[in-house]
């Protein structure tokens, strides 16, 4: 079996087609093309050979199914998205961003899986909050198959020669507290990367629901306060003023460099707000001892705040074998010796019975954050509400709030009032 790069059939045209999808007539399923079950995923070639590989395996306990896997790179994939979804033609089986997922699912472009949940697709090992991940109005239009978690990095001998115990770091004030002390502008060390001029704010989120408050509630609407939002911004705004976060310029220039010239990376910072997985990605490029630990909440948080942003798979509404292509959904989220092949390669599994399966085969990195993803499961956690259309839209104007402030641009107060005013268009793709 070939992986083709792109489908002659599936992928073809550029970006802005999801649009049309109003305006075009509804399909019926169609019989599964020369027998073949068309899969869809981003990644590199690497990625795209381990899911081969499982493919194989569904294949062969399917009396030799064929399987048409088609890979690119996630803003083209994302693109093609698009396109195929306007004509109609998406792979029977498709990997969803949460950012997507709410736009794909009310505009009935997928499957809904209601009827398969409990049956071909047993999600007893992911309960019922993961279900909500897929959930958009009444129907399940994904499953999470893989999560990633927020976490904080340190580069190690920075915060131990200041004789700080990182894992007794439980509160933001606690978190700026350790960054002053391993602070050293004379030697162009800084205590923590500033967060909010970059292009994630996932730790912003944790901040948001530590309060009970959401990021996004509806289609349209944001669900946090001014204070919330100033709260934040003036935490980063002390830190940067005291030369104990890095100053917006530094920040900047780093991210755009990515992985290889980021801050901690380079030793030039010595506490760093990521992802989980980023932990393999970084002790990959340095030889300083990475640690990585729980996102710090100040007394009072809300205890079920804990989210874990998905990777989802979805089935196409016009599947031309629904069911197979839901089997296909059940296979990836429980099936031991598939997870024994694509492992972390997407993040953890959702499954914990997975995740202890593959644990053995793990690096030690590897096992570090998929261990503390499943103890931060045990905690109490509420569902994480699906992204709005225009989600991305909001991200980005998060991170020109953010520069602003940074920049001394605009005050606190007055640029968080822009931001809770455009929201709402923004928000509806406006």
């Amino acid at each position: 079996m070939t992986i083709p790069r792109l489908s002659r059939r599936r992928f073809l045209g550029g970006a802005g087609a999801l649009g049309l999808l109003a305006a075009l007539p509804a399909c019926g399923p169609e019989p599964i093309k020369d027998g073949v079950l068309d899969v869809a995923l981003w990644g590199d070639a690497k990625r795209a050979d381990l899911y081969r590989r499982a493919l194989v395996r569904f294949a062969g306990l399917h009396g030799g199914l064929r399987n048409d896997l088609h890979f690119a790179d996630i803003n083209p994939y994302l693109e093609r998205l698009a396109t195929s979804a306007a004509a109609h033609d998406l792979s029977d089986v498709l990997w969803m961003r949460d950012t997507h997922i709410g736009r794909y699912g009310s505009a009935g472009a997928l499957l809904d899986l209601r009827p398969y949940l409990h049956a071909s697709i047993d999600v007893s090992g992911i309960g019922d909050v993961a279900v909500a991940d897929g959930t958009v109005g009444d129907g399940v239009y994904a499953l999470p198959t893989h999560y990633v978690g927020q976490a904080v990095l340190t580069a190690r001998p920075l915060v131990e020669r200041r004789g700080i115990d990182f894992s007794r770091i439980t509160t933001w004030a606690g978190l700026a507290d350790a960054a002053r002390e391993t602070a050293d502008p004379a030697a162009g060390i800084f205590g923590v990367a500033d967060p909010t001029v970059g292009t994630t704010h996932r730790h912003l989120e944790a901040w948001i629901r530590q309060r009970g408050e959401e990021l996004f509630v509806g289609e349209h609407d944001i669900g946090f306060t001014a204070q919330t939002m100033e709260e934040w911004f003036e935490y980063w705004r002390r830190l940067r003023s005291a030369g104990v976060a890095s100053p917006p310029d530094i920040e900047i220039e780093a991210e755009a460099g990515g992985w290889p010239n980021d801050l901690l990376t380079k030793g030039r910072t010595a506490i760093r707000l990521a992802s989980t997985n980023h932990l393999t990605i970084v002790q990959a490029l340095t030889e300083t001892p990475i640690g990585m630990y729980s996102v710090p909440a100040d007394p009072g948080a809300t205890p079920d705040w804990w989210f874990f942003p998905p990777i989802l798979v979805s089935v196409a509404a016009t599947a031309g074998d629904p069911d197979i292509a839901a089997e296909l959904v059940g296979f990836f989220l429980n099936d031991v010796p598939a997870g024994q092949i694509t492992k972390v390669n997407q993040g953890a599994p959702s499954s914990n019975a997975v995740r202890q399966a593959i644990r053995g085969s793990l690096t030690a990195n590897e096992r570090a954050f998929v261990e503390q993803i499943s103890r931060e499961q045990q905690y109490p956690r509420r569902p994480f509400p699906v992204r709005p259309n225009g989600s991305e839209g909001f991200n980005a104007m998060l991170t020109r709030t953010g520069q602003e402030i940074a920049y001394g641009q605009t005050n606190i107060t007055d640029a968080v009032a822009t931001l809770i005013h455009g929201a709402p268009s923004t928000l509806a793709g406006a």
